[in-house]
């Protein structure tokens, strides 16, 4: 009943490889972690979220696929947000907590639920990595569709090219939440371009960010806060633990 206004288009099955069921994930789990204000986990959630923020217009219709429990599009100031998800667990703790008449969320596992042209940016952040070619492939020729002329596309995904796998196997150790099964798909600085193949997308910015500053956290939040502008310059010459990549519908 809640999409009758967005003319859902018919839908197309996408095949995943991926056994992992994200409605295992805790009922709100993440946005818990990111409120918590304290901790490395948490620090790590605000960092990468207000680095994407500063990066959306304000004037912008915006889409946050993978939104999880609705943490960063809560953040947002803009025009219009909207958050997609196929973890309908998460999007029900998001619609309970964050929905309102400039904040929707909605739980997808085919096409996405609106109408084409409609979004003036995306964001997909630490996403792309749990997805197969095949499947960042349909989905971004779904972003294409929604995606007004001259739209932009923001994506955050880690750097297997620096000290991530490391990190990675860590948090796999002692995380109550695994990420072996979850990250099908490695990037790095040299292999993004694939995103964008075969699709009338162009990236137009790619850099590493984070690197010390969540680390902070584990002494002081209030630290780790605040040595974000030195992990921004440091990242110019060391290679960042996430990747940003910018693209832009031609």
């Amino acid at each position: 009943m809640l999409f009758n206004n967005y003319n859902i288009m018919p839908t197309l099955k996408i095949k995943s490889k991926l056994k992992y069921d994200y409605n295992n994930i805790d009922f709100g789990f993440y946005d818990k972690v990111f409120h918590k204000n304290k901790g490395i986990r948490s620090a790590w959630h605000y960092t990468k979220f207000n680095y994407i923020k500063k990066k959306i217009n304000k004037k912008d219709i915006h889409l946050d696929i993978g939104c999880g429990s609705g943490t960063f599009v809560s953040l947002l100031n803009n025009k219009m947000s909207c958050g997609i998800d196929i973890s309908s667990k998460q999007i029900k703790y998001a619609n309970m907590k964050y929905g309102a008449k400039n904040k929707i969320f909605y739980s997808f596992n085919k096409r996405i639920p609106f109408k084409k042209k409609k979004f003036d940016s995306v964001s997909l952040i630490e996403l792309v990595e749990h997805l197969s070619d095949r499947e960042i492939y349909i989905l971004f020729k779904e972003i294409f569709r929604v995606l007004k002329p001259n739209g932009v596309i923001h994506i955050t995904t880690p750097n297997y090219l620096s000290l991530w796998p490391i990190l990675e196997i860590i948090l796999n150790q002692i995380s109550k939440v695994s990420y072996e099964h979850q990250h099908i798909n490695k990037f790095n600085l040299f292999n993004t371009n694939k995103i964008t193949n075969k699709l009338k997308l162009k990236i137009i910015e790619k850099k590493t960010f984070m690197l010390i500053s969540p680390f902070l956290a584990f002494f002081s939040f209030k630290i780790s806060k605040s040595c974000i502008k030195f992990d921004n310059f440091f990242t110019k010459i060391f290679p960042g633990f996430l990747i940003y990549v910018k693209i832009i519908k031609k």
